[in-house]
């Protein structure tokens, strides 16, 4: 991070365990804060390397992640928890998590009534500067979700006041298109969206960007997809900030 700028991410891993390879490709480009979605965590085998003592330290990156789904709803007989993960050069001055719903009613049977959550953390630069990470409710046939606008309708609730004290961007895989009448109550609270014009899910090039940025205020972004080389199937979407505060 050079001063008044900032490289943000937002990155669906598909459940890649390898942190390393995850970690080195995002310091490859550069990113100093990169907001993931689908972290599936094995607390055994991958907390040592999150806590920088794997073969490679995870490439410097503070890692903070917080589990939506338990081993038990999950299934399958791993120890695994799933969630969302911001990866940080910048330690965190703050982070919380919400409940977006639906309720746990035990085995995850599909993913549009998977429960969901969101992540807000504080970066300590000049003046607060907040970022959110989620991950919305998934249809099928890619269709509107009573489920996803109630989600969406949760974050703005939670994130209006917090805007109110400084910067706030929020990064996600959303499952929607910028434009999708699910996101309105996010639109209406975050008014500023940076999203690419090409599709980020790779299994459906053509279709609008799932995966993007929401702020609250205006923004100088420079916003980039990067292909994920087989990590993920969804590429990595890249913004680079400027005038935005240096540490």
């Amino acid at each position: 991070m050079s001063k008044n700028s900032l490289r943000l991410a937002t990155w669906n891993i598909a459940s890649n365990e390898d942190f390393e390879a995850v970690a080195a490709k995002i310091a490859q480009l550069d990113i100093d804060v990169c907001a993931m979605q689908e972290v599936s965590l094995d607390p055994a085998a991958d907390l040592s390397t999150m806590f920088g003592h794997g073969p490679g330290h995870a490439s410097g990156y503070h890692w903070y992640f917080t589990p939506a789904l338990v081993p038990e709803e999950l299934g399958g007989g791993k120890r695994a928890y799933y969630g969302l993960a911001m990866a940080s050069r910048i330690p965190l001055y703050r982070m919380a998590a919400f409940q977006l719903g639906p309720q746990h009613t035990g085995s995850v049977v599909n993913a549009e009534h998977e429960p969901r959550i969101l992540q807000v953390a504080a970066l300590p630069l000049q003046g607060p500067i907040f970022i959110g990470n989620t991950h919305l409710a998934s249809t099928g046939d890619w269709s509107s979700s009573a489920v996803r606008r109630s989600q969406a309708e949760k974050i703005a609730g939670i994130l209006r006041p917090l805007a109110t004290l400084g910067p706030l961007i929020l990064c996600g895989d959303f499952n929607a298109a910028p434009s999708s009448s699910d996101l309105a109550e996010i639109r209406e609270a975050l008014p500023c969206f940076y999203a690419s014009k090409q599709g980020t899910y790779v299994g459906a090039p053509d279709r609008p960007p799932i995966d993007f940025f929401c702020a609250s205020i205006a923004l100088d972004a420079d916003i980039s997809v990067c292909p994920a080389a087989g990590l993920s199937d969804h590429n990595i979407v890249v913004a680079n900030l400027t005038g935005i505060g240096g540490p």
